[in-house]
């Protein structure tokens, strides 16, 4: 039972003088930092629960997800305000601090509600005495602009750890990004603007499923219900890009004709899905299907030509999720296996979105860049390698495997072709002439060769899509 302090509220009580945004966002956060929680999962029924209004739910999710983002460069700021580290102070205050310097230094609050609603919060859910250093710090970090600070931060020495403090990043992620923007043909001068794309929120992607619902109903539900904007996608026949609300509100995507889904997932598995195959195109395998955007889309797809997909899925939650995202087609099988071990079976298509480390999805998940690891490069590498091997050991010949990564890691991407390229029995396509062709505006594209086709990487930076990386590889033999 957890102990409270004498005459202090429980923490969790909502007392007055805090505003109940600020009491839902330190909640949420304390969760995250003490309990390995995960914002898209915790927030919303916070937010639920707190009854706030649209503009009060605006500012309590900005204040989650950017005190996520921004941690290292708030924690720098921190440390030059305290004389002791920030890993040593309570959880409650180090939250605490944390949402109030990025409303000091991000947010349009003025300094002065920011430091006096940290000190009501400290009263109330931190150890006696916590509200006059909470009130040293926050005035401190207050005491110069953020413009200041940056300044402060430009005089970094090291590259790398500069970039990491302005852009808040892990170093690691950081030198892995460099390598993967000139492995794949870019500008390394473009780190930058693909760090700090990352710490930007993301619009929301709706697939309106092909034969179940047009994309042009979809934006009219989403004007109807959530009052907000629509627009088609850049790229996507099957994309709506909304601009704000809550999409589970849609009647579509409570019954499964539609999916929040990004863009780039969308063209990489449309691209897969139309790349010609020869001899039969009726047995289609996604290796690992979970959580469903992309089976619930060549779900689809395989429906409308009479082709069956079989959605193989290791995690038995995941395959559930599957299920309920997929309800609506009948030619599809979820299946619980490991895609290492696919018993023989063979089949005309497979797709393997292969677990990666998710490099190219940092700005839709706040925290991940922070519970990720380098050391766990190595071990996803291997896995990634047995599971192309087994994808190449069930196709038919004829058939197509696209391989495909939410990471341009070099060594989850093209290093993986480069693996593989040697064999005698399968020929690399052109995967960026095949995004070319379906795509539904010109798309600026930097492809590597790779055999006598190429390999493809799309970027948030450039496309405005997570960081999809797509090779099709055809058994010829």
């Amino acid at each position: 039972m957890e102990k409270h302090h004498e005459n202090r509220p429980p923490r969790g009580f909502r007392a007055r003088g805090v505003e109940d945004s600020r009491r839902v966002a330190y909640e949420a956060l304390l969760k995250i930092e003490t309990e390995g929680a995960y914002a898209n999962l915790v927030l919303p029924p916070m937010l639920t629960k707190a009854r706030l209004l649209p503009r009060d739910a605006g500012m309590t999710t900005e204040l989650v997800y950017g005190t996520l983002r921004y941690r290292d460069r708030i924690d720098w700021v921190l440390s030059q305000c305290m004389n002791r580290k920030i890993s040593d102070v309570d959880p409650q205050v180090r939250v605490i601090l944390r949402m109030t310097a990025h409303q000091i230094l991000h947010m349009r609050v003025p300094d002065h509600a920011s430091v006096a609603q940290a000190v009501e919060l400290a009263k109330q859910v931190a150890e006696r005495g916590s509200e006059k250093f909470v009130n040293g710090v926050a005035r401190s970090v207050a005491e110069h602009s953020a413009a200041e600070w940056e300044k402060r931060m430009q005089r970094i020495d090291n590259d790398t750890e500069r970039l990491s403090i302005i852009y808040s990043h892990p170093q690691w992620i950081i030198r892995a990004l460099a390598t993967a923007l000139q492995a794949h043909g870019r500008d390394p001068r473009e780190l930058e603007d693909l760090l700090a794309v990352n710490n930007v929120n993301p619009s929301v992607t709706l697939c309106a499923r092909p034969g179940l619902i047009l994309p042009i109903d979809v934006a009219e539900d989403v004007e109807y219900f959530l009052k907000t904007s629509a627009r088609p996608g850049d790229y996507s026949e099957w994309a709506v890009m909304i601009g704000g609300g809550d999409p589970g509100r849609l009647p579509e995507i409570r019954d499964g004709r539609a999916a929040v889904q990004d863009e780039g997932s969308q063209l990489v598995a449309t691209a897969f899905a139309e790349t010609e195959v020869e001899n039969y195109d009726v047995r289609w395998l996604d290796m690992c299907g979970g959580p469903g955007g992309k089976a619930g889309l060549l779900g689809a797809m395989a429906d409308a030509r009479g082709a069956h997909l079989v959605a193989n899925e290791v995690s038995e939650h995941r395959a559930k999720l599957v299920e309920a995202t997929t309800r609506q087609l009948s030619g599809i099988t979820v299946q619980v296996g490991d895609g290492r071990d696919l018993g023989g079976e063979k089949f005309d298509r497979i797709i393997l979105d292969a677990p990666c480390t998710g490099l190219g999805a940092l700005r839709r998940r706040a925290e991940s860049r922070w519970r990720k690891n380098i050391t766990d490069v190595a071990d996803l590498v291997k896995l990634q390698a047995e599971l192309i091997d087994s994808g190449l050991d069930a196709l038919n010949v004829g058939g197509v495997l696209a391989y495909i990564t939410c990471s341009p890691h070099k060594q989850e991407t093209i290093d993986q072709m480069q693996r593989i390229k040697g064999r005698e029995d399968i020929e690399f396509l052109s995967s960026a002439g095949a995004i070319a062709e379906i795509s539904m505006t010109e798309i600026e594209l930097t492809p590597v060769k790779m055999g006598k086709g190429d390999v493809v990487q799309l970027w948030p930076h450039v496309h405005g899509t997570d960081a999809m990386f797509l090779a099709l590889i055809k058994r010829i033999r």
